[in-house]
């Protein structure tokens, strides 16, 4: 059960619907064992905080009223979707099997547009690294490359400063989401059972 500021009823997440949402989200991501392989206690503990905080970023998008997608883009993010089976009838059978019909993937689909695009709109000023920093970083492990490697030297250690850093700062926003909620979960998926509020 997950009950945000915004949000009016709690929301309560059954299985099969944390069932379908961790294949969408793995199949999205390219793992397409998901579509129709068994989900394991740890598939299903990460697909469900993956979908706590779904609902948590996307009431906080509601709330703000931002970032809304349009229906050209949703189509777009289902054609990659479906471009993820190997066959039409593959991707129909995948529907199937989740009992979903495409108009609620849409749904889905849309709303990880929507929360994407606000992450990414809160996070993009943290993958900025400086020149400095850099300097830093590399003085610091005492790495001085040689000429002809420098530049993809500075360009790795830049991506890896910007991705720490981007990971700090959704970190950081989902906690305060969280720290806002009142989350309950009743399974934990091969633990012990509890509730967190």
């Amino acid at each position: 059960m997950v009950r945000t500021p915004a949000s009016t009823q709690p929301r309560v997440i059954t299985l099969t619907r944390l069932q379908e949402e961790a294949r969408i989200a793995l199949v999205s991501r390219g793992g397409t064992g998901a579509a129709d392989g068994e989900l394991d206690g740890a598939a299903l503990r990460a697909g469900l905080e993956w979908l706590i905080d779904q609902i948590l970023l996307l009431d906080e998008v509601v709330r703000l009223q931002v970032f809304e997608v349009e229906r050209s883009d949703v189509l777009e993010e289902l054609r990659r979707f479906q471009g993820r089976f190997a066959s039409p009838q593959a991707y129909r059978a995948f529907l199937g099997r989740v009992d979903i019909t495409e108009e609620e993937l849409l749904v889905v689909l849309r709303r990880t547009l929507r929360v994407q695009r606000y992450v990414d709109s809160r996070v993009s000023a943290a993958g900025r690294v400086r020149e400095a920093e850099v300097d830093r970083y590399l003085q610091e492990r005492k790495v001085d490359p040689r000429a002809s490697e420098r530049a993809a030297v500075r360009n790795t250690v830049r991506a890896e400063l910007a991705e720490r850093r981007t990971e700090r700062e959704v970190k950081a926003l989902l906690a305060d989401l969280r720290s806002r909620a009142t989350i309950r979960v009743l399974e934990t998926f091969g633990g012990a059972t509890g509730g967190k509020g």
